[in-house]
Order: C-alpha cells, then structure tokens, then sequence
C-alpha cells in the first residue's frame, strides 16, 4: 500500500485544490468567452445579413429603377447601323456610371438589331484579354444581320478606334428576350457565368414601350463580393451566398479575383446545413473545427458565415493562456507559503509522535507537554501527557501484581518441601549480582555484554524466580525423598516387620526344637546364628536405605541374596486397597494362602505405568533427555540397589521434569516483547557447555550469558544449601571446588565462574546466607590461575 508523510499529503491536498479551483476558473473563463464569442459572432452575423440584405436590395432596386426610367426613352427605339452614333450611347453610358457592378447596358429590337455599351474600367482584365488601349474606358458593340462592330471610346467618349468582324448573334433567340415579351415588369435572370468576362452575374431585363424593344443590364456580383469582404471578421472567415443546391455564387474570397465558375460548398458544411434545425453549425473539416451559420435571404437564396473556431477563440484562447500562466506563478509563488502553512501543523504532529514513542517504549516519566499555538494539538498533547502518567501508575500496579505472582509461586514451591526452602529466592540473589557485575565490565569476556535497562534487569530477574516454578508438578515424597524405599512414607518400617518375623521365626523353631527333645544346645546355637544373621542382614538393609555416592556390585549382590530369603503371608494383600492399587494388584497370589513370599522383592503392583505420553510434541519441544519406561517403579530390590543417591532413574526423571514443565509453562504465557527471554532464562540452568545437559542438551554457543549465570547460581545454591534431604551442606571452599570440577568438565562456564570468584560475589553471598560453619577461607587464586 502506498503510504505519504501527512506533510506530503497536506502540501498536495492544497495544491490540488489550488490547481482545481484555478482551472475551474480558467475553464468558467474559457466558457463563458466562448459563448460570449460565439453569441457575438451570431449578433455580427444577424447584422451583417441585414446589410447584405439591404445592400442587395438597394443594388437591386437602383438597377430595377435604372430600367424602369428607361424604358419610355425614345433614344432607344433609334434603329442600330454602323454609320452613325446611336442617340441611346450617352444613355447607356449614365446608367453604367451611376453604380459600380454594371458590366453593360443594352437592348435589342424585335428586327434582330442588338446594341450594347460596356463599362471597361470596371474589368481591367478585358484591356490584357482583348488587347484594349489602356485609355480606352467603353466599348461601344452593334450587332446587325451576323455582323458585328466594336467601338473603343476613350473617358471623353472620344472614339479611338472602330473595327468589324462577322458574328452570328441573334438575340432574339434569346431566353431573356423571351421572358422580357411575356412580362410588364423588370425580370431577373438567375446568376451565369458572363462569357466575355468569365465572371458571374445576373441580368435585369424589361420590355420598353415599343414593342419588341428590351432594355437590359448585366449587373455582376463583384460590387456584392467586395461588400461580402468588408463584412468578414477574421482572416480566415468566409462570408459567402449559397442557394439550395449548396452552390456558393458570391464569396468574399472572391472579392479581388474572378469567379470563373459556381463553386460548390464542401460536403461536411453542407451536411451540417441540412442536418440542423437552427442557424449555428459546429463541424469538422481536414482537422479544423467550424463555427457557420446561415441566413435565408429569399426563396432559394442563402447567406452563409464560416468562422475557423481557433482563429475565432484565439483572443480568448490567449487570456486564458495568460490566466494559466498566472495561475501557475501563483501556484508556484504559494508553495513556500503552504509549506510553511503545513510546518505549522506536521511540527506538532511529529512533537506528538516522538512524545508517543516514548510511551511506546515506556518511558512515561520522560513524557511533556508540546509546543503549539494549535488549541486541537495542545488538547491532544495534555490528554497524551495524562495517558502516559495513566499507562505509569497501571503499569507499576501490573508490575506490581506480577512480582507478587512470581514470588508467590516461588515461596510456594518452596514452602513445599522442608528440605528446599529458600532455593527459589536465593538463587535469584547470586544471579542478579554476578549479571551487575558482568554489565559494568568494560573489557574481558564481557566488555560486550550489557543488561543494564530496567526492562532488561527485570526479565532476567523474573526469569531468575521462576527457574523452578515446574516443581509445582513434582511430588513432594519424590523432592523429598531421603531414602531410598520412602514413597509416602519410609518402607524400612516393612522390611523391619518381616525381618521381625523371620525373628520369630526362628525362635519358634528352637521352641519347637525343645519342645521335640532335640539338641538344645545345638537349637540354641542355631538360634543365635539365625538371629545374628537377621541382624546384620537388616542392618545392611537399613544402611543402603540411606544411599550414598556409590554401591558396588557386591552390595547390590547382597541385597538380591538377602532378598530370597522367604517368609509366610497369611493375610490376603489386596484388602483396604483403593482403586488405583487395586488395578495394579496381582490377585492369583491370594488363591493359596498361607504363601510363602520373598523378604525383599519386585512385584507387578511396585510398577506405575506411563500413559498418554505425547512423544511428538516432546521431540517438538527439542527435549533430548531420555524418558524412563514407566513413571515409577517402587519395586523394593530396584530401589535398594540405586547407585548413587535415593532416586530411582523414574524419579529422578520427575526431578528433571520439573525443568520440561517450566520451559513448557512459561513459553505459553504471551509475554510482551521485553519479556519475551524469561523462558530461557529459567529453562537452561541444567544445561551444560557440551550438550550433555537437560532437557535439551544445549551446546556453550546456544546458550546466552544471562542462562550460563544462572546454571552457576543454581549449582553453588544447591552445594550450599543446609537443608536438602540427601545431603550435608557443603563449606565454601568445598563447593568452590565443587565448581572448578564443574569448570573443568565445561558443565559450568570459566568466564562466569571467574567473574563469582573476582568479584567476590561468592563472598558477598556466603555472609549473608551461609551458616558460620560453612565459611572458611578460599585461596581464589587457585582457580584463577588454573
């Protein structure tokens, strides 16, 4: 997930609205110019039609006029012939010079005869087509049975010269004359392209008052085309008149050129024409955008306006420009001062922060007040400083109830047993003095070794008192246990008894004896012999009860001879049993009694089974000690012949269990993360340097200084101890010694045991919980120079 700082987001966040706002801006400008543009040009347009229609109209009406005032001109009813000047030429002549546009007047007779006056300084391309003098202003034409004569007059009317040619022109033959004989009014041909000139125009005819007589006037559109130039908005515009065919006939791009032809408007114009309903066109023509509109100005005639959009907008296009570049400046201009609006606010949320790190690593005291003119963020900072003194006090309460849990657990176990009380409290007292001394070493081993922090020196101390809270699961007849046959109780006392009988006996058998007359000082030899024997035999019994360092092979073959010896059982044994010995009891051995029964033996009912035993969440664990058959075994030979000390493999497995249940228990509780070593602080200290510890057989580098401090503290606790069952509590130079064994077979760490010696922890601790007895001097350079 893509992730900003709140400064980043805030600076964008303003600039993006800064950005929006202006180009809404920009746009309502772009807009509202364009419509205004648009509306303005469609204004133009209506007044410019207007004119074009009026200008069209007056064109039209002062030619109509023009012929209408002639008509009854009797000049005209002259006849045509080459000799002389026709009366009509001066006539003709004031009406080409009352308007521009006129190319010609003329009018035939009904014998043929036709007479015609053109304007030729207003076509200057006839002087270079037809080779005309350049002084020459009209040309003056006659027409009479298929010949024709040009007469060149000069601005006086002064002839330059005359010539003739054969011509067969018959204008009665003529469509205009036709219409003329069949009209009283003034008739409008349509537009066609004038032969002489190339150019179009229309024709203005009417029949005079002599019949046969027609006066006409070729009127052009060039006076129109030039008026459609100067109504143009643009360059690039095009005012222009079209009729329903799409045929454009007058353009102001005509205006200073002949128009040879009728141009036909292009297909898109065209298709936007006939596919809209009102007057303003958008289209699309060779990658430019449109505007055009159009203006009905009579049955079958258009005007039309095209405008290039982008020349059209340009104006607009370019204060929006302006706009955008301004805009731009202030944006930029407004960056420094949103960065230093925002400092405003991301400089307290990040006071707010590091003041929220402190908490997060606990460190409550160290939490204050921010600087900030910002009421929100001085709120937040006051409720923040509260919360932190809150998050103190519970903490401490929590830290509190936690040590009271531990301590309590501990004083627990070892309110349990007599003989190891005290065990979980000291040896938290000899860890956390050899862990100060360790952290402040600034060379050796431990220059690099630092548990200094008050969460660090808790965990450990934590981890320290709950090394043993497994023995919580340890019967207390097993930690107990001082002789070999105790169980819940001493079972010597059974042994005695049956030796007792036996003690009988034999003196019922020398009664017997006596009382059959038989050798009474050989009976009372081999009574005194018997009960010598039953003697000695109990008292070796009772002498390994007690256990020791060692027992060789002959004990252990003197126990199972002893143990052959029989005795009589009368009594049925499996009566007043509870359930769970009554499973174990073999019942067939109280088919026959009296029976005869072994003095010491090992009987189905000595053995307890181990059941529901998870071996796979064991080998999860990574415990590598072996795991004894069954989970007892009081068999009464077995546990006479112990090697060394009073448990059994079983139980001293239950012993070492208790370490399993410690690592087990603790590593499920969710210790937060400044907690999360106590496990191995209290679940390595039966492990040595070389694997041949418990429960996991870690090895020197799998085991953490604090976890090699421990193993030394629970070792010299224990050899020190005046109160374990199964043994004499050693002196201090004993169990110094002791340890440099311990040392030496790296079962314990050399650089820790240097530290206990050097820094006279040993020393400190000896004073305050060693008997007076048990201290006496120790040459510690001994073991320091080993």
């Amino acid at each position: 997930m893509f992730r900003q700082s709140i400064k980043t987001n805030i600076t964008l966040t303003f600039l993006f609205l800064l950005s929006a706002i202006s180009s809404a801006l920009i746009y309502t400008q772009y807009y509202f110019n364009s419509n205004l543009a648009i509306e303005s040009t469609t204004k133009t347009f209506k007044l410019v039609g207007n004119n074009i229609l009026d200008e069209v109209a007056k064109s039209h009406k002062m030619v109509e006029n023009l012929i209408l005032a002639n008509v009854s001109n009797t000049n005209i009813y002259h006849k045509i012939n080459f000799q002389t000047t026709h009366p009509a030429t001066q006539d003709l002549i004031g009406i080409l010079e009352i308007g521009t546009g006129m190319y010609s007047a003329y009018f035939t007779h009904k014998d043929g005869s036709f007479f015609m006056v053109i304007n030729l300084s207003e076509f200057k391309e006839l002087y270079e087509v037809y080779d005309i003098p350049n002084k020459a202003k009209w040309l003056v034409v006659k027409n009479y049975k298929n010949k024709a004569q040009y007469t060149l007059l000069d601005e006086v009317q002064k002839t330059i010269s005359i010539y003739e040619k054969e011509k067969v022109f018959n204008p009665l033959k003529r469509e205009w004359y036709k219409q003329a004989l069949n009209s009283t009014k003034v008739i409008t041909i349509k537009p066609y392209i004038f032969a002489s000139i190339q150019e179009l125009g229309t024709t203005y005819i009417m029949q005079t008052n002599q019949k046969g007589t027609v006066l006409g006037i070729d009127f052009t559109m060039k006076k129109l085309s030039e008026f459609l130039s100067l109504q143009t908005f643009e360059d690039s515009s095009e005012v222009f008149m079209f009729n329903k065919k799409g045929q454009k006939f007058v353009s102001s791009e005509y205006a200073a050129k002949t128009m040879m032809d009728t141009v036909d408007i292009s297909t898109e114009l065209k298709q936007a024409f006939l596919s809209q309903n009102n007057n303003v066109i958008e289209y699309k023509k060779d990658g430019k955008n449109y505007l055009a509109m159009y203006q009905k100005l009579g049955e079958s005639l258009f005007l039309g306006i095209k405008v290039d959009t982008q020349v059209l907008l340009k104006p607009y296009i370019k204060s929006m420009q302006y706009s955008l570049g301004i805009s731009l400046i202030l944006l930029l201009l407004s960056i420094p001062i949103i960065f230093f609006a925002v400092s405003k606010i991301v400089k307290p949320i990040k006071a707010l922060i590091q003041e929220n790190e402190k908490i997060k690593n606990r460190k409550f005291d160290d939490v204050s007040m921010i600087k900030s003119n910002i009421i929100e963020f001085r709120e937040l900072s006051k409720s923040q400083v509260a919360m932190s003194h809150s998050i103190s006090e519970y903490q401490k309460s929590q830290a509190e109830l936690l040590d009271a849990i531990v301590k309590l657990i501990a004083e627990a176990i070892d309110a349990k047993s007599p003989y190891t009380g005290g065990h979980c409290a000291r040896v938290p007292k000899i860890a956390q003095m050899l862990v100060n001394k360790a952290s402040g070493l600034k060379e050796g081993a431990f220059k690099e070794f630092t548990l200094e922090s008050p969460d660090a020196l808790r965990e450990f101390e934590i981890g320290a008192w709950l090394h043993d809270c497994g023995k919580v699961t340890t019967p207390e007849y097993v930690v107990d246990k001082s002789t070999k046959l105790e169980t819940i109780y001493n079972r010597i006392h059974e042994i005695r008894t049956r030796f007792e009988v036996l003690w009988r006996d034999a003196q019922i058998a020398y009664l017997e004896s006596k009382l059959n007359k038989t050798a009474e000082e050989v009976a009372l030899e081999t009574l005194n012999e018997r009960q010598k024997q039953l003697v000695d035999d109990f008292e070796f019994i009772a002498s390994v009860n007690i256990g020791g360092e060692f027992m060789s092979q002959e004990k252990q073959k003197r126990i199972q001879d002893i143990s052959n010896e029989e005795w009589t059982r009368h009594f049925d044994d499996s009566l007043g049993l509870g359930e769970i010995e009554k499973l174990r009891c073999d019942t067939d051995n109280n088919k026959n009694l009296p029976t005869k029964e072994k003095l010491l033996s090992d009987k189905k009912e000595h053995i307890v089974k181990r059941e529901n035993f998870d071996y796979k969440s064991y080998a999860e664990y990574g415990f590598t000690e072996d795991v004894p058959e069954y989970l007892y075994n009081y068999g009464e030979v077995y546990n006479l012949c112990i090697q060394k000390g009073t448990l059994s493999a079983e139980e001293r497995y239950k012993i070492n269990e208790h370490v399993i249940v410690t690592i087990k228990m603790l590593e499920k509780i969710p210790f937060p993360s400044h907690m999360v070593n106590i496990p191995e602080y209290a679940g390595t200290h039966h492990e040595t340097l070389i694997g041949t510890g418990y429960p996991r057989g870690l090895t020197k580098d799998e085991l953490s200084i604090p976890a090699r401090i421990m193993a030394l503290a629970d070792v010299f606790e224990a050899l020190t101890a005046s109160d374990r069952p199964y043994k004499k509590a050693k002196t201090l130079s004993e169990s110094i010694k002791i340890l440099s064994f311990m040392v030496k077979d790296q079962h314990l760490d050399a650089d820790v045991f240097e530290l206990f010696l050097s820094s006279g922890v040993y020393k400190v601790y000896a004073h305050e919980y060693l008997k007076t007895e048990q201290i006496d001097d120790v040459d510690i350079q001994e073991y320091l120079n080993a």
